[in-house]
């Protein structure tokens, strides 16, 4: 796979099947597509989170077709373009916004940070970032350079499923050999996936999902549009009757509990159009059925960077009933983030090595 870079062009025969874009958000990317007198190309794209368009221009010799992306909000996995030309030549480009220019990886040694350090320390606590996704200029050799830093515990994952870049066995194990080849000090990283379809255990074999260390899985994709494609519960939703689709969002939970997995990711998570119902959506009885099967299956439940979910009174609930818990940041790029939703946890729970997922 090739990575696109500002000015780079290819000739019609050099051009990959498959090239990679970073994009600032907010930004665009435009590029021209050569073709043969007569050839039109299409395309499809599979994140609404981004704007595509495609102008084709018939004329001779090197024709270009126009085309331009404008990145309108950060994506949760990359746009996924795939462009067809009539003669059957095909090009995947996969767009990533990042926040500007990539990040330095390292953590500041803020008062904050020096605090989480010193309080762990303390209480024999090894943190680990269990939800570090390999995305938008993430590798795992930065991952690497940041535990060597830092000493908070890295981690390398990948997004699994058909919406998804690695959909099949073939690319799961491709990812998992490479980035198990990265060593921190003596020992490698912890390399993981997560799965976005709920039928993820039938279509990855056994020797592969032996490959990852860890599965993680949150409740954030919630059925099927009326277009077919899977209903990302962060993007703009239609909830006229709130309880109702609580009832249907609590059993989704429930479900996904069900499955083989290693940590639920953001907990409790609502989209907004119903967050500030949390108090009323999120009664007791569903924290305790929710926190009773992750205790029941051994599922660690995720204490998320600049996530606001779960609410105190779900944490310490869940702690009082003996569950465990993972810290992971879900980040869209090198960019340290915030830790002090970690922080707060560990002092609110008072937090021993034995509650901790290691």
């Amino acid at each position: 796979m090739a990575t696109l870079k500002n000015g780079d062009a290819f000739s019609l025969k050099e051009l990959p099947s498959e090239l990679t874009a970073q994009v600032p958000k907010g930004g665009k990317i435009r590029f021209l597509l050569e073709e043969q007198p007569g050839a039109t190309w299409s395309a499809e794209y599979n994140d609404k989170e981004c704007a595509f368009q495609l102008e084709h221009r018939p004329g001779e010799g090197a024709i270009p077709a126009r085309a331009a992306i404008e990145v309108a909000s950060f994506v949760q996995t990359p746009a996924r373009i795939v462009l067809t030309c009539g003669s059957g030549q095909k090009v995947t480009l996969l767009v990533y916004t990042v926040n500007a220019e990539l990040a330095d990886p390292k953590y500041p040694r803020t008062p904050m940070f020096n605090v989480l350090m010193a309080t762990c320390k303390k209480r024999g606590l090894l943190l680990t970032d269990w939800h570090i996704h390999i995305r938008g200029g993430m590798t795992p050799v930065l991952a690497a350079e940041r535990e060597l830093d830092c000493g908070i515990r890295s981690t390398a994952m990948e997004n699994h499923g058909r919406e998804w870049e690695i959909y099949d066995n073939a690319r799961l194990r491709a990812f998992a050999d490479e980035a198990k080849k990265v060593v921190v000090g003596d020992h490698r990283l912890p390399v993981g996936i997560q799965v976005n379809d709920r039928d993820w255990f039938t279509q990855i074999d056994a020797k592969t999902r032996e490959r990852f260390d860890y599965i993680l899985a949150d409740t954030m994709i919630m059925g099927k549009l009326p277009s077919g494609r899977d209903n990302r519960l962060w993007l703009e939703q239609s909830i006229p009757n709130p309880a109702e689709w609580m009832e249907r969002y609590v059993a989704h939970t429930l479900r996904i509990l069900d499955e083989p997995i290693t940590i639920l990711a953001n907990p409790t998570y609502l989209p907004k159009e119903v967050a500030a119902l949390y108090d009323e959506l999120w009664t007791e009885a569903r924290m305790k059925a929710v926190i009773q099967k992750a205790i029941d299956h051994g599922i660690a439940l995720e204490v998320q960077a600049g996530s606001p979910f779960p609410r105190p009174r779900f944490l310490k609930l869940a702690k009082s009933m003996g569950a465990r818990f993972s810290f992971g940041t879900n980040n869209f790029d090198p960019t340290p983030k915030d830790l002090s939703r970690w922080l707060e946890a560990i002092e609110w729970l008072d937090l021993k090595p034995e509650d901790v997922l290691n």
